[in-house]
């Protein structure tokens, strides 16, 4: 999966630079990149917004130019409120996430870019993007300073590195199969389920790729029946 690294070009407040890591270390992401920063990154105010993200700013890497930030990168995306050009295509935020899944392996090391906080990026910074990308907004103003959109676009990315809607799953290992598999076999036993039948082994299939969760659900239900059917414990 591609790994993600925000590029901030010019930021001239150390707020929206600390707001910014803060984002990032919210969204589980780590690289950071500045190109030209106009104010002090590990300035005390940096610090102060970044609150628990000062390793996003120690770790940030500077540039003199977006070309150079971008050098390493196989997909460079740049972000802006609105068209320059009637003929660019313009990607929606959370339409980026299946963009960069869909090419695959082809894309190591993305890269989002951010511009000016008064400003945004020139006309010649846009050009060394190879996509567009903006935030729909309701209303043109007021409009999301620098440290909201980095956290806009670090909330929808956090699907390629951060899936926050399921916990890590543990398959069972070799022991907890065998108990498993030992503890279902006697209770299909017990309701007459037969071995050689169409069910029986998909259910045994079924228990043999469950995660911790689900095994924990499934001894627990074995305890309660074990003890009051065969009076056992284990």
């Amino acid at each position: 999966m591609a790994e993600i690294v925000f590029i901030l070009v010019s930021p001239a407040r150390e707020e929206n630079i600390g707001a910014s890591a803060r984002a990032l270390k919210t969204m589980g992401f780590e690289r950071l990149r500045l190109v030209s920063p106009q104010c002090d990154h590990l300035g005390a105010r940096a610090r102060a917004t970044a609150h628990g993200s000062n390793d996003i700013l120690e770790q940030a890497e500077v540039f003199s130019s977006l070309e150079e930030a971008g050098a390493d990168l196989s997909l460079l995306i740049g972000s802006a409120a609105k068209k320059r050009n009637v003929a660019e295509d313009f990607h929606r935020v959370e339409d980026l996430p299946g963009i960069i899944i869909q090419k695959g392996e082809l894309v190591q090391l993305a890269g989002i870019v951010f511009g000016r906080e008064e400003s945004g990026l020139t006309n010649e910074e846009l050009a060394l993007c190879d996509l567009l990308s903006t935030i729909p907004m309701k209303r043109k103003y007021p409009s999301l300073n620098l440290g909201q959109a980095v956290m806009v676009y670090a909330t929808y990315l956090s699907k390629l590195s951060l899936d926050y809607a399921r916990r890590k799953v543990r398959m069972a290992g070799v022991n907890e199969l065998r108990v498993v598999r030992e503890k279902a076999a006697q209770v299909l036993e017990d309701v007459g389920m037969d071995p050689g039948g169409n069910i029986y082994p998909r259910i045994m299939e079924r228990l043999m790729i469950m995660n911790k969760d689900d095994l924990n659900l499934f001894h627990s239900f074995c305890k309660f029946y074990l003890k009051k059917y065969h009076n056992r414990l284990k």
